[in-house]
């Protein structure tokens, strides 16, 4: 009885943890994640173009675009970045229109930014 209620912890322990690996970038790789939302509500908003460039200059990351979900995340070598958002037709940015992340490896920096649409 004591073997079976083991198993069954570590088995179920393993589960647990397993996605939130899945949801990390690989070893040594950093990522930003990027969420457009709209109303009181914070409702996601679908594609909204996303800019990154590196805070000390040079090329941009490649333009990225909010899913379904009202984010994206784009995996970038660790170090700071400004993220630029577009801002969608019939809809007004509640804030600035970039913000700075500094990402380093392990769980990505959260850029959030807020509409109001009609």
């Amino acid at each position: 009885m004591r073997r079976l209620l083991f198993v069954t912890s570590v088995m179920g322990a393993a589960l647990a943890v397993s996605p939130l690996a899945a949801a990390q970038p690989p070893a040594g790789d950093s990522a930003v994640k990027v969420q457009a939302v709209y109303g009181p509500e914070q409702f996601a908003l679908a594609g909204v173009k996303t800019d990154i460039t590196p805070c000390a200059g040079g090329t941009a990351l490649p333009s990225v675009t909010t899913g379904n979900d009202g984010t994206v995340t784009a995996a970038v070598p660790s170090g700071c970045y400004q993220i630029q958002i577009a801002t969608p037709t019939g809809c007004a940015l509640d804030g600035d229109a970039s913000q700075q992340v500094n990402t380093v490896p392990g769980p990505a920096p959260l850029a959030t930014f807020r509409f109001r649409c009609a």
